[in-house]
């Protein structure tokens, strides 16, 4: 393990792989989880749809997507 800097907050953590603390991390994939929730079962929802039911901003969706996080259809 090494020493790193975290991404998002600058704090120094012990780390193999992650480029996020465990605070930060977890910040980030709350949203994550209601988005994956919202989608569940749903589909032909595009990201302004998104982002209105979910409240996460559409950057971070577009991220997520980026990221090969979530997959939307769109309309």
């Amino acid at each position: 393990m090494s020493l790193v800097n975290c991404k998002k907050c600058g704090k120094l953590f012990e780390s193999e792989k992650d480029i996020l603390c465990s605070k930060c991390s977890e910040e980030l994939d709350n949203p994550y989880k209601k988005i994956r929730d919202y989608l569940y079962g749903r589909s032909n929802v595009n990201i302004i749809e998104l982002s209105d039911a979910t409240g996460v901003s559409k950057s971070l969706i577009l991220k997520y997507i980026r990221d090969g996080k979530v997959f939307i259809s769109g309309k």
